[in-house]
Formats: C-alpha cells, structure tokens, sequence
C-alpha cells in the first residue's frame, strides 16, 4: 500500500490537514467515513475495503492522535478537521474544503453532533456527494424523544410513560406521575448553543433532588428533559436497512452490558433471533416514519417481559461491527445505495455471535465503582467477577480487533488504558486494579 505523504489544502492549515496524493493524477477515495475516533466508523472502513473499495478517515484535531480508523492498514486517506464541539461551522467548513479537494462518492457520519451539523448544510454536502441519511422530515422525527414516542403511540407500541419538562417547577409533577428510580433524558440527543455542542445521554435519579439537578442541567444546555420511568429488563435492538419503504436487511441483538450502565453504547452484545416482538413495531416505526438508510430502533423489556420502545437512531450503531460479523453488512449497504447498484435482500445471520467492546467494558466497571446502588449498576464484587468470567466463558471477538489489522485496538488501549495507568496507578494489587479505572481515558461513544 502507498505511504500518504503529508499536504495541507482546504481553508487553511489551521482547519484541514489532509495526509493523501494530491491532485494532479486526482486520486481520491470513493467513501469518506467521517468521525475517525468512533469504534463504528474502523469497522465501516474495513467492510468497505474488503470489497475493493478506496476509503479515507477523517477525525477531529483533538482525538487524531488515537483515532482508530486512522491507524488502520486500510486507511488511505487520513483528514483532520477542527473540533466538532469547538466550533461546528469549522468543523463544517472543513468537511467541504475536503470534499471539494478529494471528491469521494459516500460520506458515512457516526455521530449525532456530526449529523446534526452536516444537516444543517446539506444542500452543500448533496452537491458533492451522496449523504446516506433520510429525508430531514424523517430525520426530525428520529432525533426527537417525544416524536418518536408520539409516532410509536399512534402505531400501537408500547413506550415508557414519559413526562416533557421545560421548567424546573414542573419536575416534581413529573416525578410524581412516572416514580422513583427515573431515568433522564435530553428530547435530543445532541445540543448546540453560540457555536459550542455536546451530547447529553440519559442518566438516572434516585430521588426528587437528584431529577432537579438532571433536568437543571439539561435546560442548562439549551434542552428541554424527559422525565421517564425505569425498565428492568433486557435490552434489545433491531438494526435496519430500509429504502423506499423495503426493508433489505434486519438484524437484531441484546446488549448484556453498556456505558454508561443505565443505558449508552453496548460494550457486551450478542446477535439474537428475529423476534416478531421486536422486529415488526420496528419496522413499522421505520416505514412510517420513512426512515430511509440505516436504522437502529432500541428497546426494553417491561417486568412482564413486553418490549417497550426506548428511541429511534437514524444512523449506523456503535455496535455495528458485530452485525457485520454475523453477516449483515450494513456498510456496503449504505455504498451500493450510494452508487445505485443492485441491493440484495439479506435473509439470515449467524445467532449467538458476541462481541465486546473492551475499553468500554473498563469504563462500564468504572461506573459500577463511583456509583454503586444506581439503577442497572451490580455490586463492586459481582461486576468485577463478571468482567473476567467473561474472558473464558464464551467470551466472543474483541469489538474493533482483527490479527491483520491490530493497530486500531492497541493505539485505543494504549490512549484509553495504558498511559493513564502509568501516570496514575501505584503498587499494590488492588491499588493497580483501581488506578486502572480511576485512570483510564473515557472513550468516545456516538
């Protein structure tokens, strides 16, 4: 494989580096998978370049270093771009600069932030290539809680009992209709005010003042809050990839564990049957919400065992590597759809696949140690014994790990786990163990 050498083009030095041949013999890649630093966008670039097909990465400035799609063998195409939640419009401005530099024929957004930005200048982005997401009257409808939740109503599938709250006063009422342990969430997943975002996901509270707090800081950040029952039961999900109101591939999953516990990204799943249960509210939210591309719609189950609706993501999951490993390969799905070649129904996939997302199953545990008696959080005791039993007992791939591609995974532990624990732990077993979840570095979730 050629070695990139380094060039600077775009708007300036400053906004967009690009490590890449450049124009002259007008070598580009045919998909740009954008937000580098995400576990879904390295598994994206090699399901693509398994098939032949020239893929670049590109990455914010403050998490180049590490990003994981950069430092793959597959990479040959390394952009770095301003920080998303810095300055969006930068972040924006870049993106086009690229485009504009090195054409490609597919952009593949993992991050809320990154959609949300990149929607707010679509009409530039379509007139340089093929942005894989729904219309924005579908999209409008997936990024709001209480929409998706309204549509999921007028269809007959059961959702939590849920509150909107846009002041502080009305939090108590909230409380008081929906109970104790609450779970609160952002109607978005994703803020923005004066040019500076972030993303906010769901947190639980145990008591009234704790839900004040939650919701105080959401209304903080320019977000009304949703005040929502908790579900004890099992999580699961259905994965779709729907055009024109067909459905082409399904696959669905149950997430053993996640980070943050209550509910985030999966780090412990496994590919489970196409249950009736499951399968057909989601693809009806799908279809009636015309939720064209890749969809993820994720619930959990009631104590009789019912699934209840949680929300709707209109874009590749976090966990998409272990779909692609059972045999559904939604990212050459959203590639054919973006060249306009013939898409082939995938009837079935390979049950009981694990798939364990390592650096976030540390964090997980970190969690469990700073907020013990929390909602979805074991003890100290049980989580850590889980944590190894699980390296022997069908312990399934490392998520983002393959033996002709290792560097990705070692640049993600030596960032996440490595360095801190080196600055930070000291000698003694115990000691080591919680300097390794005191130290480590969060890692980046969509």
């Amino acid at each position: 494989m050629r070695e990139p050498r380094l060039d600077i083009v775009g708007v300036t030095s400053k906004t967009l580096t690009t490590t890449w041949p450049r124009p002259g013999g007008k070598e580009s890649a045919d998909a740009l998978v954008l937000d580098a630093q995400f576990r879904q966008s390295l598994a994206v670039m090699r399901s693509l370049s398994r098939s032949g097909i020239k893929v670049g990465a590109v990455a914010c400035k403050s998490e180049a270093r590490w990003a994981p799609a950069l430092k793959s063998r597959w990479c040959q195409q390394q952009s770095i771009v301003p920080d998303l939640e810095g300055n969006s419009k930068a972040f924006g401005d870049a993106v086009l600069a690229l485009l504009d530099e090195q054409p490609a024929r597919l952009i593949v957004p993992s991050h809320d932030g990154t959609i949300e930005t990149l929607r707010a200048r679509r009409a530039e982005i379509e007139r340089r290539t093929f942005f894989p997401l729904a219309s924005e009257a579908a999209l409008d409808i997936a990024v709001s809680k209480p929409r998706a939740l309204a549509l999921a109503t007028e269809l007959g599938i059961a959702v939590p009992r849920s509150v909107v709250v846009t002041k502080l006063s009305d939090v108590r009422a909230a409380i008081n209709e929906v109970g104790c342990p609450a779970v609160i969430k952002p109607v978005r997943s994703w803020g923005e005010m004066d040019g500076v975002g972030w993303r906010q996901g769901a947190e639980s509270a145990m008591t009234l003042d704790e839900a004040v707090g939650l919701v105080d800081k959401m209304l903080g950040f320019g977000l009304h809050a949703v005040v929502q029952e908790w579900l004890p039961g099992r999580r699961d999900a259905v994965s779709l990839f729907c055009t024109s109101g067909r459905i082409w591939a399904r696959f669905a999953q149950t997430s053993h564990r996640e980070f943050p516990p209550l509910g985030g990204s999966s780090v412990l799943c496994e590919s489970i049957p196409l249950l009736d249960d499951l399968v057909q509210p989601a693809e009806a939210l799908v279809r009636a919400a015309d939720l064209d591309g890749c969809s993820m719609v994720e619930f959990r189950r009631d104590r009789a065992g019912r699934p209840v609706l949680m929300e709707i993501n209109a874009r590749l999951a976090g966990s998409v590597g272990l779909a692609i490993s059972a045999g559904v390969d939604f990212p050459r799905y959203l590639y054919d759809w973006a060249v306009g070649k013939q898409i082939e129904e995938t009837t079935h996939y390979a049950i009981g696949r694990r798939a364990r997302w390592i650096s976030g199953d540390v964090w997980y545990l970190k969690d469990v140690m700073t907020g013990p008696g929390r909602t979805d959080t074991p003890t100290l005791g049980l989580a850590i014994g889980t944590f190894f039993a699980d390296f022997v007992r069908r312990p399934g791939a490392l998520d983002g790990f393959a033996l002709s591609d290792p560097l990705p995974t070692l640049y993600e532990l030596q960032q996440g786990l490595v360095h801190p624990v080196l600055r930070r732990t000291y000698r003694s077993g115990i000691g080591l163990f919680n300097g390794i979840l005191r130290g480590s570095h969060e890692p980046k979730q969509s």
